[in-house]
């Protein structure tokens, strides 16, 4: 009867025992199962972030391929830009070059005009006296020629009488080559003096546009 208890305690121990270490060895279990599970959310998360790193890296470099390309492409833009600028410099320094040159053309030409308009006023004020002159001796030789004598062909013929009273016609051609003679002569004279007038004005015009050129 002893034994049977024994045994029958015995039995129920080992039951406890069993029984606590299934217990703990479930316990463990649930343990291990919870600690993988979260260990997997874990990964997954881990993945998920790991990609999205990823994308925004190839958007990244993406963006920088583009930036690279934008900054080759305005590069090129500037240096256009530049030469085209340096063009535009040097034909404005050459128009600037030209205005001034056109300017000391046009300061020159005034001055001559100037000069030319002053010595044309000098000779317009010479001939007008010389005019006068002439008015006042035709003036006075209209008074002397009441007063001519009949042989006096030059007088005669400064007063605008071709043919003077009581003068020979032999006599008259005669004087008609000598004044024929001495026209021409005074006509050479004349001649002469325009030509060297001529020269010396061909000479001073030389003279002015060379410092012209020259400016």
């Amino acid at each position: 009867m002893r034994c049977q208890v024994l045994l029958m305690a015995l039995l129920v121990v080992c039951s406890l025992g069993l029984a606590g270490y299934i217990h703990n060895k479930r316990k463990e279990e649930l343990k291990l199962a919870k600690h993988a599970s979260f260990q997997n959310v874990k990964n997954r998360v881990t993945k998920d972030v790991l990609k999205e790193y990823q994308n925004q890296a190839v958007e990244t470099s993406n963006l920088l391929d583009s930036t690279k390309k934008q900054l080759n492409d305005l590069k090129a833009e500037l240096t256009a830009a530049q030469v085209a600028a340096d063009t535009k410099k040097a034909a404005a320094d050459t128009c600037t070059g030209d205005l001034k040159r056109i300017t000391d053309e046009i300061a020159a030409i005034d001055t001559q005009k100037a000069n030319t308009e002053g010595e044309f006023q000098k000779k317009k004020a010479g001939l007008q006296e010389q005019i006068a002159n002439l008015k006042k001796a035709s003036e006075e030789r209209s008074k002397m020629c009441d007063y001519l004598k009949a042989d006096s062909a030059d007088g005669w013929k400064l007063c605008g009488i071709p043919n003077p009273p009581n003068v020979n016609p032999e006599e008259k051609k005669e004087e008609a080559k000598v004044e024929k003679k001495e026209e021409t002569k005074e006509e050479k004279k004349e001649e002469a003096k325009v030509e060297k007038k001529e020269e010396a004005k061909e000479e001073k015009a030389d003279e002015k546009k060379e410092p012209a050129k020259a400016a």
